[in-house]
């Protein structure tokens, strides 16, 4: 299988309604390139790892839902009891390879492969390596004379031009944000630019500061990042550590304001274990943050320091 890098996006803030671009769902689940050659099917992760066991029942549709042979690039989501995706839900087949296991989890958490783009078609190359690239218009055109949307593949919906009421029903949702996407981009493999724009919904909490951890670089002088923790019935739970987002002004202020509260021991529930820990502390000191989502087991994901709230008594 060969092995193609997709597209990225850069990070912006809320969209506008744009005439020159289309908008679409941010799909919470794993980017996959599908490989289709007419016979045979491989479906290909953003790092080059191979996804063709975990998800037997999108090899199996995809085998007929694509009519000519292509690369297809796109998202695996699994939906929730409300039929919305989760990550949580997709991240739990990534790692099973057992048929049995596997299975077992298709019946369970069924994955669904949202396709949004096209990178090959009858071993032509549309990229912009190509000597003729296709523009998004062009390539959103191409999927759908070329895919069959059926159970398990899905040709992702788009809107033209009108972002805002999309991100809107995204926030209502509680899903991880859209996309923006200029009209006349071409597909640039392992490329990021402005042409591409994911927008994301933030979820904003509060926490406890528990410890800081060992920092490196330029901050070799204070401190890499605060670990978090929320209380709980059994205790302060360990929810991760977040070292974006602070000013330098900021970092220095949080690090001399936690040498004041140190202590020796792990505040978290016994067993929480918690990797290049520099000092733990007093859980006083509330900060608010923000994630993008929570995993499986109560992590926050991408969480961003935003400010100090206040100090517990």
């Amino acid at each position: 299988m060969n092995i193609i890098k997709p597209m990225l996006a850069e990070l912006g803030n809320e969209p506008t309604d744009s005439p020159l671009h289309v908008y679409e769902w941010k799909w919470n689940g794993v980017r996959i390139i599908g490989h289709c050659d007419g016979e045979e099917v491989r479906l290909q992760g953003r790092s080059g790892a191979d996804y063709t066991q975990q998800f037997p029942e999108v090899v199996q549709v995809l085998k007929t839902a694509i009519k000519h042979p292509a690369i297809v690039d796109g998202e695996v989501v699994c939906l929730d009891e409300k039929g919305l995706p989760k990550f949580n839900l997709v991240q739990q087949r990534i790692g099973k390879r057992d048929p049995a296991v596997v299975k077992l989890m298709v019946g369970r958490t069924p994955a669904i492969f949202q396709i949004f783009d096209v990178i090959e078609v009858m071993g032509q190359d549309i990229t912009a390596l190509a000597k003729e690239p296709a523009t998004l218009l062009q390539r959103k055109e191409m999927l759908g004379n070329l895919v069959t949307g059926n159970g398990a593949v899905k040709l992702s919906t788009w809107i033209d031009g009108k972002g805002t009421g999309l991100f809107q029903q995204a926030i209502e949702l509680q899903q991880e944000g859209i996309m923006s996407k200029l009209k006349t981009s071409l597909y640039i493999p392992n490329g990021r630019t402005p042409d591409w724009i994911k927008h994301k919904v933030w979820r904003k909490a509060v926490y406890l500061v528990a410890g800081y951890t060992i920092g490196t670089g330029t901050r070799a002088d204070s401190m890499g990042a605060v670990i978090l923790g929320e209380k709980g019935t059994e205790g302060l739970k360990y929810v991760g550590n977040s070292g974006s987002g602070f000013t330098n002004q900021a970092l220095n202020s949080m690090f001399q304001a936690l040498q004041g509260i140190r202590r020796e021991t792990n505040p978290f529930i016994p067993g929480t274990k918690v990797d290049k820990v520099m000092g733990w502390v007093n859980p006083v000191i509330e900060v608010e943050i923000k994630y993008a989502d929570v995993t499986q087991d109560g992590q926050l994901i991408w969480p961003i320091f935003l400010r100090v709230v206040g100090e517990r008594s």
